[in-house]
C-alpha cells in the first residue's frame, strides 16, 4: 500500500512489559536487515546497523522516549509501526561503514563506537562526539576478492530493490530460511502460498521454486527476481554469475541429529527401513511412485521432479509441486509447500489422510517415530 514490502526498525520494551514499534525506514530509504543496537553508557543516544545497506543510525533516544510518551494510543498500536516519516524525528544521522555492519560495539567512556564490517573484514571506528566515521581498521581477510565473495556481497546488498528495502539475506538469513510463508505470485492476495525454501545444499537439485517453474538459479535469481521482487533486472550478467556462484557454496552445517561418519542409532536404523520399505505393516506391496525412497534417493534425496502428493489446498493453483531434498530437513520448519505443516510428524499424521504422500496410515507410532528420527539424520 505505501510501496514497501518489508519493514525495519525497533522494538521498545517498558518495564512493565510492554512493546512500542518503530520504524527505521524512512522516505525512499529503508533500513535493510538491522543487525545490532547499542546504547550509550550516558543513555543519550543509541546506535543500530544496517547490514544490508552499510550504514549505522544514531538514534536520540530522548526525543524517540518523548515521541512514545506523549503519543496516544491510537499512534502507539497504528500509526507509529508503519509511519515512514516518523524516524526523521529521532534519528540523527546516519554513519556509512564498509560492507555488511553486523556486531556494533560503544567503548565505555561512550566516546567512540565499532562495527564489526562482516563482508569487509575490517572495523569501522565512530567519533561519537561528532557523530561520523573516524576510520577503518583493517582485520587482515583476504585482498583479493573472489568470485564467490563478491557474490556473497551482493545476496546482502538491499541495493537491488526498491527503496533499499530488502536484500536476499532478508528472507534467507545465513542462507537458511526465515520459517515465513510468502504470497509472492501476482494472481491475486492470499493466493498460492509458498513456504520459504532453504539455499544450503541447492546444488544440483533444480528446478527451483515450490512449483518447479524455474530450471536454473540465473533464471530464479534473475529474470524471476525481478518480476515478483526488484521490478527492475537486479544484476548484471557478471553479477549474476557470482551470486550463483556463491549460493552454490552456501554449505550445509554438520547435522545435529548424526555426528559425520557415526553409525545409525537403533531407531534410525528401523527408521531407514521404514522409509525405504516396499510394503506395508499387513503385506500390501506399495507402488512403487508411492515409496518414499523413490522420490528421495540419495544423495540429494530429491528425484528433481513435479508430484502430486495431494496437499494442494483451496487456494492454490496448482496440484503438482517440485519434490524438496531432506537433508537438514529437521532445521527448516515449517513443511509442505504451503508451511501448513509445524512439524515434520504432521506431514503424515494431519496432511496424509488417503495416503497420497506415501503409505503412512498402517504406521504404529513407534514405527513414525522411528522414521521422523531417520529424517532427522539426511
Amino acid at each position: 500500500l505505501q510501496g514497501w514490502t518489508i519493514t525495519n526498525g525497533l522494538g521498545i520494551i517498558w518495564s512493565d512489559g510492554r512493546v512500542d514499534q518503530v520504524l527505521l525506514d524512512e522516505p525512499n530509504l529503508a533500513f535493510a536487515d538491522p543487525a545490532d543496537v547499542a546504547v550509550a553508557p550516558d543513555g543519550r543516544l543509541a546506535l543500530v546497523t544496517s547490514s544490508g545497506s552499510d550504514r549505522v543510525a544514531v538514534v536520540d533516544l530522548e526525543k524517540l522516549i518523548g515521541m512514545l510518551e506523549s503519543a496516544s494510543p491510537e499512534e502507539l498500536e497504528r500509526v507509529f509501526p508503519n509511519h515512514l516519516g516518523k524516524p526523521t524525528e529521532f534519528v540523527t544521522t546516519h554513519v556509512g561503514t564498509q560492507n555488511s555492519p553486523r556486531g556494533l560495539l560503544i567503548a565505555p567512556d561512550g566516546k567512540t563506537a565499532f562495527t564489526a564490517n562482516a563482508l569487509d573484514d575490517s572495523l569501522t571506528v565512530i567519533d561519537l562526539a561528532k557523530l561520523r566515521s573516524a576510520g577503518r581498521i583493517d582485520l587482515g581477510g583476504p585482498k583479493v576478492i573472489t568470485k564467490v565473495r563478491e557474490g556473497e556481497r551482493l545476496f546482502h546488498s538491499a541495493d537491488i530493490t526498491f527503496h533499499r528495502q530488502f536484500s536476499c539475506h532478508s528472507c534467507h538469513p545465513d542462507g537458511h530460511i526465515d520459517g515465513l510463508t510468502y504470497d509472492i505470485e501476482p494472481d491475486g492476495i492470499g493466493s498460492s502460498p509458498v513456504d520459504n525454501r532453504t539455499l544450503r545444499g541447492i546444488l544440483d537439485t533444480a528446478p527451483f521454486k515450490w512449483e518447479g517453474t524455474n530450471p536454473s538459479l540465473p533464471r530464479q535469481c534473475g529474470p524471476r527476481l525481478s518480476v515478483f521482487f526488484t521490478r527492475i533486472q537486479p544484476f548484471t550478467p557478471d553479477e549474476l554469475s557470482a551470486l550463483e556462484n556463491y549460493i552454490c557454496t552456501i554449505p550445509r552445517p554438520p547435522n545435529r541429529y548424526r555426528p559425520l561418519g557415526a553409525p545409525l542409532t537403533d531407531a534410525q536404523r528401523r527408521g531407514k527401513a521404514m522409509f525405504e520399505r516396499t510394503r506395508t505393516n499387513d503385506g500390501r506391496v506399495i507402488p512403487k511412485d508411492n515409496r518414499c525412497i523413490t522420490c528421495h534417493f540419495p544423495p540429494l534425496f530429491t528425484d528433481r521432479t513435479r508430484r502430486d502428493v495431494g496437499t494442494k489446498g483451496d487456494i492454490d493453483r496448482e496440484s503438482e509441486f517440485d519434490v524438496p531434498h531432506l537433508n537438514n530437513i529437521y532445521d527448516s520448519a515449517p513443511y509442505l509447500h504451503d508451511g501448513r505443516s509445524e512439524t515434520l510428524e504432521e506431514i503424515w499424521t494431519r496432511f496424509n489422510p488417503y495416503d497420497t504422500h506415501g503409505v503412512t496410515n498402517d504406521m504404529t507410532k513407534d514405527q513414525l517415530n522411528d522414521l521422523i528420527e531417520y529424517l532427522k539424520t539426511l
